[in-house]
């Protein structure tokens, strides 16, 4: 059984991700990025099969990671243990409006990413990751 947390990059889907994106060259990785929240969109159906909630969140907060009020997220980011940065070499607001649609897909109200908490502290936990999330992609994206 895999480790499930609540922060953004506290899964091992999710490090998964970021194992993948960092093996990326830098220039490659907002392009990456925006394939997968488009991805999303365009095959939905696909949800638990070819791509899963906690890459999603993952996915999301590496672009609020580098964008105003994202800095809680930039620190996780440096306290995973990466070989390397996993972020775009520049900020990309212009993939905020995509990553909150990805993410609202699989992480809004009654979405997957909030199924399975049997503890209320860990649902309460998992709900303020992606409170504060959409927050940071809904401003940095009007930047």
């Amino acid at each position: 059984m895999g480790t499930f947390g609540t922060g953004a990059f506290s899964s091992d889907g999710a490090v998964d991700f970021l194992e993948e994106l960092a093996e990326r060259a830098p220039e490659r990785r907002a392009a990456a990025l925006e394939y997968m929240f488009k991805f999303v969109k365009d095959k939905p159906e696909l949800l638990w099969r070819d791509f899963f909630p906690d890459q999603v969140v993952a996915a999301a907060a590496v672009v609020a990671a580098s964008l105003p009020g994202g800095e809680g997220f930039s620190e996780e980011l440096a306290d995973e243990d990466l070989a390397s940065d996993v972020r775009p070499p520049r900020p990309a607001p212009e993939l905020a409006p995509a990553a909150l649609e990805a993410l609202l897909f699989v992480a809004g109200p009654g979405r997957p990413w909030h199924e399975g908490w049997t503890d209320p502290g860990d649902a309460a936990e998992a709900a303020d990751t992606i409170d504060t999330l959409s927050q940071v992609l809904t401003e940095g994206g009007l930047a």
